[in-house]
């Protein structure tokens, strides 16, 4: 399984493993490292896609091949903060995001859309991620298991939920770990790896010898 960590809160455990935006570059340091975000996105040179209601930015840590995030304009701290209003919004980020992941040349079922049920940085932020996850950011079993278990709360189900009864429920802390130290097991195929390297070797594989998706 490997070396296993402790954390204080989920705050201390993110700042170790999360490896995304900080800033980009181009951008000044933000005052505050969970801020990162909304000083990214309002660098022009950051920006992909822009609509009068979100923006994409690519991933400055990608965990995949291809990993970009869209943002919105509006001051909305995570999926807890949304209601039944932002329905319209979601599905201007989601269709930013197709936008994005299309420049990959790569079939729309090859992306996953999602949200983290605990984000490590502020300003909501939807995941536009290639299913590879090969990259050499993703490197830890907690990156992989923040995409790969019901940690990742899929686009899908957002829209569904506030549609249903207009907001998201949190999820415990305790919770939250559980899923993070759940076992590794390939998305692509039933391969269950010994350890977090193994399955990095593994997922190469995938990608090099074009095993399907």
């Amino acid at each position: 399984m490997g070396k296993q960590f402790s954390f204080n809160n989920l705050k201390a455990f993110w700042k170790f493993i999360s490896g995304n935006v900080v800033w980009m570059a181009g951008t000044p340091n933000p005052t505050s490292w969970s801020d990162g975000l909304i000083d990214a996105i309002n660098n022009t040179r950051n920006q992909l896609f822009v609509s009068d209601l979100a923006v994409v930015i690519k991933d400055k840590y990608p965990k995949a091949q291809y990993h970009f995030l869209v943002i919105p304009w509006k001051d909305i701290d995570s999926v807890y903060d949304l209601s039944s209003e932002d329905v319209v919004l979601l599905q201007d980020m989601y269709e930013l995001g197709s936008r994005a992941a299309n420049t990959s040349r790569l079939p729309d079922e090859q992306f996953e859309y999602g949200y983290h049920m605990k984000p490590s940085m502020r300003r909501l932020h939807l995941h536009v991620i290639s299913k590879d996850y090969h990259s050499p950011c993703l490197s830890h079993r907690y990156h992989w298991n923040a995409f790969n278990t019901n940690f990742f709360i899929k686009h899908d189900y957002v829209v569904k939920k506030l549609q249903e009864k207009g907001c998201i429920d949190r999820t415990s802390q305790h919770n939250i770990m559980k899923l993070l130290e759940t076992s590794l097991v390939c998305n692509q195929c039933s391969y269950a790896p010994k350890s977090f390297k193994d399955l990095k070797l593994h997922l190469k594989e995938h990608v090099e010898f074009g095993k399907a998706i």
